[in-house]
């Protein structure tokens, strides 16, 4: 799983991004996109965990058959 690391006190798009998107300027955060397009903004430690070792659990599994 990749998960791209940006910036938002180097990166002022990054930051319009986050604000724009999540409505917030507030880090951590995730910027989920799923299948749909749909795009969903974790602001929450414990839910960006949960959100990543969910897809770790669904990737290991899909990849055993």
């Amino acid at each position: 799983m990749r998960v791209p690391m940006r910036d938002i006190l180097l990166d002022r798009e990054a930051y319009v991004d986050l604000i724009r998107g999540g409505g917030k300027g507030t880090v951590p955060c995730l910027r989920i996109e799923r299948d749909t397009g749909d795009v969903e903004w974790l602001y929450e430690s414990a839910d960006i965990v949960e959100h990543i070792n969910a897809q770790l659990r669904k990737n290991t599994l899909g990849a055993m058959g």
